[in-house]
């Protein structure tokens, strides 16, 4: 079965990697040294040096990978070299492609199964004495958040399931655009990763392919005197399995089932995460504004749909035109008049 994420790489130089053996388990070293490698060997007298240890150690380590589910190969004279990640999340792998792509510092950890990822980071986040992002990664959630307190079905079978968590201390307005702009981020990454620009962002906060929901995201926020002190953003991308159990307005679906090709969950992982720390970064900096209204048409999956928008117990119709300098959602009502909503679930009329 073909794997599919992303292009070819580069050969890279060990003096251009920041990471250090003081600073990070060894078993990561190793396998960032690997895939920097890669499609190339790297001899085991060679990795035993960089590494300060015998060339046994570096066979038992390699051992440990294959045991991860990380694909090694060695040949005879020629050494070992990185040959596949597992279709499921794993932490060596996470840490290694976030070194790879020379992502940010961050404490991560990833579990087999959770509640919720948002809720782990919600526990942890307060106690944390860094200002590090924390990401928090499972390969199932048992109770998922979605919006308005439904439920986000996450099986098993190598989707990606996480939450991350910032300390930003700003007033809120700082934040405002915070969602959307990682809608629009994330959409963009997809589309050009996976070439297929069908992949848009619905207001306020779903991604979709080919017209079905593939992916979500909800930001959780602890607010105190309009400042806020804890930010917690939640993504779910349906990558390689599509929900079966899910009360979605939308039709359900995967990108495997849309590409026909196994997507790799480690990779694209940390490419997201280095992008969402990226995208936090420019909303801190009051760079989002003008991103936001300059490229949200570009990616906007509700364009001029007849749409209906339900506002707790009120259904509104009209025509979506995009979004407003609040963020807001734009409508043109049946009577004419434009009117913009700033909450509610849409969905799109045939």
């Amino acid at each position: 079965m073909e794997n599919k994420f992303l292009g070819k790489k580069k050969r890279r130089s060990f003096a251009s990697n920041s990471l250090s053996k003081k600073d990070t388990n060894l078993s990561v070293f190793l396998l960032t040294k690997l895939i920097q490698s890669a499609p190339h060997y790297l001899s085991g007298s060679e990795l035993a040096n960089l590494l300060n240890m015998s060339r046994v150690g570096i066979w038992s380590r390699i051992n440990k990978l294959r045991k991860n589910g990380i694909q090694v190969d060695a040949t005879q004279n020629l050494g070992y070299r990185f040959a596949g990640e597992p279709n499921f999340v794993e932490e060596n792998m996470i840490n290694a492609w976030l070194e790879y792509y020379n992502a940010p510092a961050c404490n991560v950890y990833v579990r087999d199964e959770v509640p919720s990822t948002n809720s782990e980071v919600e526990k942890i986040l307060p106690d944390l004495n860094s200002k590090k992002p924390l990401i928090y990664i499972a390969n199932h959630q048992t109770n998922g958040k979605g919006r308005f307190k439904n439920q986000w079905e996450s099986p098993k079978g190598g989707n990606l399931y996480m939450s991350i968590g910032f300390k930003p201390d700003v007033d809120v307005l700082k934040l405002r655009y915070f969602t959307l702009l990682q809608g629009i981020e994330i959409t963009r990454l997809l589309q050009r990763e996976l070439n297929r620009e069908e992949i848009k962002v619905k207001w306020p906060n779903d991604i979709f392919m080919n017209g079905k929901k593939i992916g979500g995201m909800l930001t959780e926020a602890s607010v105190d005197c309009e400042t806020i002190n804890s930010l917690i953003f939640g993504f779910g991308l349906n990558l390689n399995k599509t929900p079966k159990n899910t009360t979605s307005h939308f039709p359900i679906s995967s990108v495997k089932e849309e590409l026909n090709s196994t997507i790799l969950v480690n990779e694209i992982t940390a490419k997201i995460i280095k992008l969402s720390i990226a995208t936090y970064k420019k909303c801190m900096s009051n760079k989002s504004d003008k991103v936001l209204l300059s490229e949200w048409g570009k990616y906007d999956f509700l364009h001029k749909k007849s749409v209906s928008l339900l506002v707790g117990t009120k259904e509104v119709y009209g025509v979506a035109y995009g979004i407003d300098e609040s963020g807001g959602l734009k409508l043109k009502l049946r009577n004419g008049r434009f009117k913009v909503f700033h909450a509610g679930e849409v969905s799109v009329k045939k």
